[in-house]
């Protein structure tokens, strides 16, 4: 159902207004703070029409009005203008992913942190799995006394590395020879072809330095592993325990399910996300039990696949700013991967 202009302005004002105070809203308030060349009384019966179309609530006699889930959607679809980052911020983030370009865990930290502290929501950045990745080359290097640093390189120069321990006995030139070994057998295959036979015939080729080797593959098969899932990085958890609407502690608790759990993240993302900030308010999200929340989503390409960046928090959310935070951030991400690898 379409609205007038008149009818419009004061649902965004009362959107714009609940959203600042978490506090029912007077006509006289929105006279007041937006300057409507109209009366209070006139204010009051345009909001009894959108509360009789479904777009206000009134939570209790006499009180203001609040914005209902319907009234955000309407804002959402029809009226909102995304609020984008400044020059300043932009420059921010493009330092961060450069600095840390081959670093895929740093990166989704960093960005996950970085999308917090902009919107003051949770935020998750998902990095795709890196199976259609090839395997470029491997290093040992060794650290301290019997440690080492097993590196393993990709084609698009993203690096995976793990500490391993080293047995005295091993000399540097050993480590050389286990990583030429690794590097003839391994060299240009895709990380999802590589399999444990593959590893196991290099295990059978070097045994005379078994001990070093057990501890190498243990360090190559954890990292492969890794690379076939998707990494997640979920940040700002404590602003959630800022909004008035979490102090309940059963509610919280369930919130807070939800950022501590992978699984129960990854059933709150929609599964099939386009570039577009997708906005999904609060029964529109599809686990049983939390309707208290909204998801600000959106979906980034990076080596061949589609990765994921978003924001949660309450449904008197600030969707303008985190919609286009969102945007944004996902935006700069992919530009820098994509320019890298």
């Amino acid at each position: 159902m379409s609205l007038d202009e008149r009818k419009k302005i004061i649902l965004e004002s009362i959107i714009k207004d609940y959203v600042e105070t978490a506090e029912p809203v007077g006509s006289r308030a929105v006279v007041k703070k937006h300057g409507l060349n109209i009366s209070a009384a006139t204010v009051r019966n345009e909001m009894a029409d959108l509360e009789e179309m479904g777009y206000l609530e009134q939570p209790y006699t006499s009180a203001g009005r609040i914005p209902s889930q319907l009234g955000y959607r309407y804002y959402v679809d029809c009226m909102m203008q995304k609020e984008t980052l400044s020059e300043e911020e932009i420059e921010l983030l493009q330092k961060i992913i450069r600095d840390n370009i081959h670093e895929w865990n740093e990166i989704i930290e960093k960005v996950s942190s970085f999308l917090a502290q902009a919107t003051s929501y949770a935020s998750f950045v998902i990095f795709p799995s890196l199976t259609l990745s090839k395997f470029k080359y491997l290093q040992i290097l060794p650290i301290e006394d019997h440690k080492a640093l097993v590196i393993a390189v990709t084609d698009s120069g993203l690096i995976m590395h793990r500490k391993i321990e080293v047995p005295p006995n091993i000399a540097e030139g050993d480590l050389e020879t286990i990583a030429k070994a690794f590097n003839k057998a391994l060299g240009g295959k895709r990380l999802n072809e590589i399999t444990r036979t593959d590893l196991m015939l290099i295990r059978d080729s070097l045994k005379r330095r078994k001990k070093i080797i057990d501890r190498v593959l243990e360090a190559v098969e954890y990292m492969l592993a890794g690379s076939k899932e998707e990494r997640i990085a979920i940040s700002g958890t404590l602003n959630i325990l800022n909004e008035p609407e979490f102090k309940d502690l059963e509610k919280l608790k369930k919130i807070l399910a939800i950022l501590e759990e992978d699984v129960l993240l990854r059933n709150l993302i929609p599964e099939d996300i386009k570039k577009e900030v997708e906005i999904r308010i609060g029964t529109e999200n599809n686990i049983e039990g939390i309707k208290e929340i909204s998801i600000v989503v959106s979906g980034y390409h990076t080596l061949g696949q589609k990765g994921k960046i978003g924001v949660i928090g309450p449904i008197r959310m600030e969707y303008w700013k985190a919609a286009g935070t969102v945007e944004t951030v996902g935006k700069v991400l992919e530009q820098i991967l994509k320019g890298q690898f």
